[in-house]
């Protein structure tokens, strides 16, 4: 496929061999609970506004942890220490990432806004030492083109008021992180060996390391992650290793694609994949309604969150296998070279039926996207997202505003009858080909995914949240 490479990352992983003994697990156990106790001090170094200059890259945030004495004071190994710093750095980034977004897409919606304020406010966000000090509350100090371009931006609107706006979003959104779970650690190369058909981890002990015997003799150099089950007295090893891309031989054409809640997807020939996802969010959906309120309170002690927590997890396992299952046939009995689907549009305001609106707001439509993008692009088939405005209205035969009719599309001009997701589907295709015909290569989602490194409805319907 144009511009992409021909290996992708997939994460593998190894088991132990034997039960590791309960001595060993408590050693394992104390690395973790001291990474955790290390991600939660850079948590509340860094995770607020006067720690967003000192994140980029993290250097500087590594230097003052080092010189902060943590590391002495848990006796841990320099391979475990500086590892959850970084991990910590990077939950953080993801938290101010997410802030930035929540933020600006309060700008778009705000009618009190001129353009020229909205221009002010997105200049201060992209460039960071103007955002750091103005949420700082200092003066940018800026050089070069960008100071005449700040000075340009900020001659037209009122910067006091902008400032505080914007402070004053930052904080509404931004969330400092913490972390009580301790169930696992990273570990770079220098922390383990693997030799005698297992691992051998650095602990505390100076010189001295666990031996894990493991079910397989493979071997890796790269930085790894430890996951612990203390109470099988099992470990599981995540392992990130870099793969060929598959080719396979058949895949030709283009596929339109409607999602949608009640039926996964629907193609423009009328197929249906995953038709019983909705019972698997339902179920999922049910769960949570009708047992997180009574764990609510004193959550952190609260034992029955440890139940509540599992069942969750089952039943988010399962509805993830079925959309993995679901996607994988699509896959293989379609065989596109090319699949267009929509850009889904934001949550639906809520209505009257409380069930509906959980279902609605719960529905991992994020997660259903990542993995059709991952999918294709373990097949090389390419993903395009298509602009979404008016596609279920439109008539896919000559493109005249119709009518929805008990699940059926009625055009008034043409007199196609189609079921709705079907016609929404035909719309994809077609604005997909022009789309590709105008762009040349289109705008792959599977570009996107590339350069993150992944490898985390509109209005309301007779009185209720409209579920698709």
């Amino acid at each position: 496929m144009k511009g992409h490479k021909d290996t992708i990352y997939k994460t593998v992983y190894q088991y132990n061999q034997v039960p590791v003994s309960a001595a060993d697990m408590e050693k394992l156990q104390e690395l973790a609970r001291n990474c955790r106790d290390v991600r939660n001090s850079v948590y509340e170094r860094y995770g607020g506004i006067r720690g967003l200059s000192k994140i980029y890259p993290g250097y500087t945030a590594q230097n003052e942890m080092t010189k902060s004495r943590l590391r002495e004071q848990l006796n841990l190994p320099a391979v475990y220490f500086y590892l959850s710093i970084f991990d910590a750095l990077g939950d953080i980034k993801s938290q101010w990432a997410y802030t930035k977004k929540q933020v600006e897409k309060n700008i778009r919606a705000n009618p009190n806004l001129s353009p020229e304020d909205c221009h002010y406010l997105r200049f201060v966000m992209k460039q960071s030492q103007c955002f750091a000090s103005v949420l700082a509350g200092g003066e940018p100090h800026l050089s070069g083109i960008w100071e005449e371009r700040y000075a340009a931006v900020r001659e037209k609107v009122d910067i006091h008021r902008l400032d505080g706006y914007l402070r004053r979003q930052v904080r509404r959104h931004l969330g400092k992180s913490h972390t009580d779970v301790a169930d696992g650690f990273p570990a770079s190369p220098k922390g383990y060996r693997y030799a005698d058909h297992g691992i051998y981890l650095t602990t505390k002990e100076r010189g001295k390391r666990i031996f894990i015997p493991l079910t397989d003799n493979n071997r890796y150099d790269r930085q790894i992650y430890i996951r612990l089950y203390p109470e099988e007295r099992n470990i599981r090893i995540s392992v990130p290793v870099e793969v060929r891309q598959r080719h396979p031989e058949g895949y030709e054409g283009e596929l339109g694609l409607a999602m949608g809640l009640k039926c996964m997807f629907v193609t423009d020939q009328g197929r249906t994949y995953g038709e019983k996802y909705l019972e698997y969010q339902s179920a999922l959906t049910d769960y949570v309604r009708e047992r997180l309120p009574r764990h609510q309170k004193n959550a952190r002690n609260n034992p029955g969150m440890k139940k509540y927590n599992a069942g969750k997890i089952r039943l988010e396992r399962a509805m993830h296998g079925y959309v993995n299952a679901e996607i994988n046939r699509m896959l293989e009995t379609e065989k596109p070279e090319i699949v267009y689907f929509p850009k889904l549009p934001p949550q639906s305001k809520p209505g009257f039926n409380r069930r509906v609106n959980a279902t609605v707001s719960m529905w991992q439509k994020g997660f259903i996207k990542n993995r059709l993008a991952r999918k294709c692009w373990e097949r090389s088939v390419e993903l395009v997202e298509v602009f979404g405005k008016g596609i279920s209205t439109q008539c896919s035969r000559c493109g005249t505003e119709g009518m929805k009719e008990e699940n059926l599309f009625c055009c008034p001009s043409c007199g196609l009858v189609l079921p709705e997701r079907q016609n929404t589907a035909g719309n994809v295709l077609g604005r997909g080909r022009a789309l590709q015909g105008a762009a040349g290569s289109g705008h792959s989602v599977i570009q996107q995914i590339k350069r993150s490194g992944d490898c985390k409805e509109k209005g309301p319907e007779n009185g209720m949240a409209k579920v698709f």
